[in-house]
Formats: structure tokens, sequence, C-alpha cells
């Protein structure tokens, strides 16, 4: 298996952003936020949209976040039980520290919408 992060796994437009705002399941895993919207179409691959507020400085740490969280969907992405848009941020009380917690808080994220039942009709 090929753990690769193509483009077509991210979310890049702000309708799509919005979409899972406005319908996505919250999930909370310290020291993350995450917003999942089941997508309907069966072939389709997870995506991810990394969403930091600028209030997370300086400029090196955000960019320590957004690695980190790359890295871990990346990884686990094919663990998830359908194809879901993921949002992930940064609770606002995290700390540095926190960054090597975020494949352990995304695999958690990830077993949450393992054991959700499927939508109903």
């Amino acid at each position: 298996m090929r753990f690769t992060f193509p483009r077509r796994a991210r979310l890049t437009r702000q309708a799509e952003f919005e979409a899972v705002y406005r319908d996505g399941l919250r999930l909370s895993a310290h020291p993350l936020r995450v917003r999942a919207l089941r997508r309907e179409a069966a072939c389709a691959d997870s995506r991810l949209g990394i969403s930091l507020s600028k209030e997370v400085s300086p400029v090196a740490l955000r960019n320590k976040w957004k690695r980190a969280i790359r890295e871990a969907f990346r990884l686990q992405r094919h663990l998830l039980p359908a194809s879901y848009d993921l949002v992930v941020g940064v609770e606002w009380g995290a700390r540095r520290e926190d960054v090597c917690r975020v494949a352990e808080a995304l695999r958690s994220v990830v077993e949450e919408l393992r054991d959700r039942p499927p939508p109903t009709k």
C-alpha cells in the first residue's frame, strides 16, 4: 500500500470547507479539533483540509503543526471506514509540546468515525 498525499486528497476550495463546517460532525481529541463530513461518492478518496489561526505563531510553529497533521492523515487515511472530508484545526490551549500528539489524536478520531453507524437515508 502506498501512503501518498496527492492533490486529490486535499480540500482546496472555500465551498468545500464551508460544506464541512455546515454539515460535518464535530470531533475533538486533544490537541485537535476535527470536523468530518461523510462523502457520498463510493470510490472517492478521503480528503483533508487544515484550518489554523494566525494566532498560532510564530509561522515556524504553525508550519510544524500543518506538517504533523498532513503526515498523520497521510498514514491513517486508509483506515477511515468511508470517504470523509476532514477539516482539522488546533485547540486554543494547545502548546508547542503537543505537536507530538497529533498522530495519536487523529488515530482516535479515525477510530471514533469507524465506530459510528453509517447514516440512514
